[in-house]
Parts: structure tokens; sequence; C-alpha cells
């Protein structure tokens, strides 16, 4: 397969202007657009089983029937009431269907399964969840779903001869299989009776938290970012079985692989594999990659690298600069044989200067302010790109890049996230848990050789889809868009956010968060389309000028 770099892309909008003037379709056709959106839900819907609205949501994810989970949030209340939060589902697939309810903060927490030994007692304390802090996630092939819970203490251990009482689990992942709530991966495997959640390839040592988002597929196995004292890596383990063991995928004290003594990033899993990157140092790698590996019962599975730090980066044809990789994005989307990931190119650098967020948990807000009172200034890669690697045919293609003619100049976008000093409790150490830092991702979702991505060009930024070694690219959607070409609900408000997960491209069906505002009123939600297969564009209302998905021009 040849790699080739696009040089004439329209969107599709400005093509349906286009049509009207030539007469080829009816204006009511193009000005409807060619992406017909549904609100999964925004903020005219009462969260379940409160009186406030939602507010606020994350990124969504999407199986391959239609089912979206998503977390959303609604206002505090007054005075200093906390807001209710949950992670909810809505089938999409037919007109009419009700949010459904995972778990909320008024859910009480499920217990791991675990096997009591003699000498000790063990008391549940049956405490509602305090939070969930990464996006959920849902399997391509059912609706099981994955995410993260923090939680007061689970339960309470007391040894008999002593007396002594433990209070343990705070933080665990729980998933679905079957339509029930369960605990999947906990953090108390080294006290007694909890064997099964041990680190794998580590003397009774126990996780300390989950950072990121899980990962879910073939039902029931859940795949997942762990850290523990003196390490990280990334795991598994099948939640159908309650005596499953959790197995290791790769760590960073994984002997002979080019990110040991290093880290790894949150995996993807799909179709009984997981991709995930591993590098040897985050900040400025100089070996490792994206890796690919069946999920296996052992610890020292075999791992395949999909791309390397160092290999060169096809598309690239600027003059006098290095074609090789120096930095690869952690948020990788896969479908078990696609992997779309981002990419920086060369050494050359943009200076940033990034202010403290406005807006969201005024701790974390107020211990930016205290680190950064002039700004965090860093740097992103000057060229970088868009990339899908098939792991059929092992080609590796570029989808969208800061060097093309397309004006995007920068994939890149930055949070301050974390846990503020002063906040933990239960059994997990305060050093175990990450304060908030300045953190930098790329937003890209990938479906059957399809790629859905943020891209930013100048103060602007939209939501694109592109085929490798294909044409036009399509505008899904862009910053001061009327916010009607998404939700009727929000008609006369600019579009001023934009999101989509790794997860949000699934079987055609693709999942979007928005917000849209202007000086009086504001809307925000969750919402899905469908989009057609490449060469069937007459789906969307404008095949009479014979556009289709075109191989791109030299």
């Amino acid at each position: 397969m040849k790699h080739i770099q696009g040089t004439t892309r329209f969107s599709l909008r400005v093509m349906a202007s286009a049509l009207i003037a030539g007469g080829l379709v009816s204006a009511s056709t193009a000005m409807a657009g060619p992406i017909n959106w549904q609100t999964v839900v925004n903020n005219n819907v009462t969260f379940p089983g409160d009186t406030r609205n939602f507010n606020s949501y994350n990124q969504p994810s999407v199986n391959d029937a239609g089912l979206v989970v998503f977390r959303g949030r609604t206002q505090g209340g007054q005075p200093g009431g906390e807001p209710a939060t949950g992670i909810l589902t809505r089938d999409m697939s037919s007109a009419g269907n009700p949010l459904s309810t995972i778990a909320t903060r008024t859910t009480v927490a499920p217990l791991p399964v675990y096997v009591p030994e003699s000498g000790y007692t063990y008391t549940p304390l049956n405490p509602t969840f305090n939070e969930f802090p990464a996006i959920p996630r849902i399997d391509s092939g059912s609706s099981t779903i994955a995410t993260r819970g923090q939680t007061p203490p689970l339960i309470e251990i007391t040894e008999i001869a002593t007396d002594v009482k433990t209070r343990v689990g705070t933080s665990a992942i729980y998933t679905n299989p079957g339509g029930t709530l369960i605990s999947g991966v906990s953090n108390f495997g080294n006290q007694p009776g909890f064997d099964r959640y041990l680190v794998p390839g580590q003397t009774d040592v126990k996780f300390d938290q989950f950072p990121g988002a899980p990962t879910i597929t073939d039902g029931s196995k859940i795949a997942f970012k762990g850290n523990f004292a003196g390490g990280t890596g990334v795991y598994w383990t099948d939640t159908a079985d309650s005596t499953s063991p959790i197995y290791r995928i790769a760590d960073n004290t994984t002997a002979g692989t080019a990110f040991t003594g290093g880290s790894t990033a949150p995996p993807s899993a799909a179709k009984g594999q997981v991709v995930f990157l591993g590098v040897d140092n985050e900040d400025n790698p100089t070996k490792g990659g994206i890796y690919r590996s069946a999920l296996e019962t052992n610890n020292n599975p075999t791992l395949t690298q999909i791309v390397g730090i160092g290999s060169i980066a096809p598309g690239f044809n600027v003059a006098g600069q290095s074609n090789q990789f120096t930095r690869l994005g952690e948020a990788l989307s896969f479908d078990g044989r696609y992997t779309a990931f981002w990419g920086g190119v060369g050494t050359a650098t943009n200076a940033l200067t990034l202010q403290c967020p406005t807006d969201g948990n005024q701790s974390v807000i107020a211990y930016c302010n205290q680190q950064h009172p002039n700004g965090y200034a860093t740097t992103v890669p000057t060229y970088q790109g868009i990339y899908l690697a098939d792991a059929l045919d092992g080609s590796l293609d570029l989808i969208a890049s800061t060097w093309g003619n397309d004006g995007f100049t920068d994939f890149v976008y930055w949070g301050f996230t974390g846990r503020p000093p002063g906040v933990g409790g239960g059994d997990d150490p305060e050093e175990s848990q990450e304060l908030a830092r300045w953190r930098s991702t790329s937003f890209v979702a990938g479906d059957n050789g399809m790629v859905a991505f943020k891209g930013s060009k100048g103060d602007s930024f939209g939501l694109y889809l592109a085929k490798a070694l294909s044409d036009p690219l399509l505008t899904l959607a862009e910053k001061g868009d009327d916010g009607s070409l998404i939700d009727p609900d929000a008609t006369g408000m600019p579009i001023t956010a934009l999101g989509i997960e790794r997860d949000g491209f699934r079987n055609g069906w693709l999942a979007i968060s928005a917000s849209m505002a202007n000086e009086e009123d504001s809307m925000a939600g969750v919402y899905v389309t469908q989009v057609p297969e490449p060469g069937t564009l007459a789906l969307f209302g404008i095949a009479a000028a014979g556009l289709a998905w075109r191989r791109r021009k030299q």
C-alpha cells in the first residue's frame, strides 16, 4: 500500500452550498446539513432520581448496536451541596428509549469477591460512591461497560486474635457483565482473603490506583492501567470468572522491553486483543512505542510493536526535517484490526503558555493557580499527525497533519487534572494518588478504517472525519457553528466545545459531547449520529454531484 498525503479536501457543508447554487440539491436538504444528530441527553433532561437537570458531560462511548454510555452531572445544591453524578446509558438504535442508570452517588458500591480466611471476620460497610473519576467505556460487541469508582472504605476486616480492625477498599474498577454491577478489580489485594487482586509479578503487593479509563472486551474481560508501590503497568482479568486472577500484559519492571523502568498508558481492547503505549520516559521518550498483545492467561504475553519511537512517519514531506516519530499519543482507538493514534514527528516544537482553568473543581483550580500563577510554559511538536495502523497488512497511513493543506495547526489539548493536596483518605496513602498537574491528550476514534478526530485551525477547532488515502475530509462540526447543527434546543447558540473519545465511533455509530452558548443562554449534551460507509454519500443527500470517497491526490 502506498502512503501518500492529501492535497485537496472540502467540507461537505461547503460542497452543499455549491450544489444549491448549481441546482443539484434542494436548499432544505443542504440547510439541514449532511449530518443528522440525535440527542442522547442535554441540559433540559432531569437527572434520574433527582430534581435537578444535567449540566455537564464527559465524552461518551458507544457500542456496535448504538448503546451509548456517558458520565453526567448536575450543578451542586445550595448551600454547598454536592452535584448528582452518575454513569448512564441510552439505547439509540430506536426512538424513545429512556436513560438507564448504571450507578450514581446514591448507589451502594458492590463488594469484590473474596475468600474468607479463618481467624478473621468481614463486615461490609455498604458505602455509596463518592465519584467516578474517569470516563466509562463499553464493549464494542455487548452492553458491558467498565468504569472506575471511588468510595469510602468498603469493608472492615477484624483479626479475631488481636481484635485489630482494618477498613479497606476505596478505589476499584466496576463492570456489569450480565447486567448486574460488580467490582472487577480492587485495591486491597494484600488483605487476607483478597489474594486474587494482588499485582501479578510482584510479591504480596496491592494496587494503589487505576489511572485513566479501563477498557472492556468479549463481554467480561477488563484491561486497565494499575499503579503500585515502585511501578506501573497494564493488566487484565475476566470478571465473568470469580476465580480469575489478574494477568500482567506488561509493566515497567518487565525485563528486556523498551520501556523497562519507564511507563505504560491506559490500554484499549477489542476482540480479545489489547493495544497500549509503553515508553522509557513519559516526558521525553527515546524508545518504546505502541504495542499489541492477545489477552493471554499468563504474565508474559508476546508483545508486537505496531509503531515505535524513531519509526519513519508516512506522508511527511517537509524539507530539512527528520521524518521519525518522536512522540506517540496515549489515547489509542482500537477495533481489533485498526489502531488510530496521534504522533509527533521530528524535533521542531512550538511554545505554549497554558492558563489555569476558571470552571470546575475549585480546589483543583486554586492548586493550579498556586503552582502556576503566571501560567504553565510548555511545548508541542510543530509537526503532528493523526495516523491509522492496519494489523492485517501492516500498513501505516496518514489521516491528517499540521503540514498539509487542510489548515490544521494542532491536535493536542491540555487540562489541569488530578487530586488537589489534602484530598484522599481510606487505605490509600496520599502519595499513591497523583497530585493534579497539566496533562495533554489528543482525541481520536476509529471505526473500520475511518477516523474521527479533533483538530485545531489557529484559534478555532472542530471534529472531522477522514479515511486513509481517501478524499474528502468531512467536517462534522466546528467552533462557532450554530448549535442547531447538533441540537435543536441550541438554536442561536454558537458551538463552544466539542469532545470525542477513543470508543466513540463503532459500527458507523458516532457519539460526541458538545457545548453551545451565547451571551444569554447555554446548552450542552451528548449526541449521536450514524456515519455512512465510504462510497455511500448518497445517504447524505448529495449524491447528485457524483461525490464519493476518493483516493488522495499526490
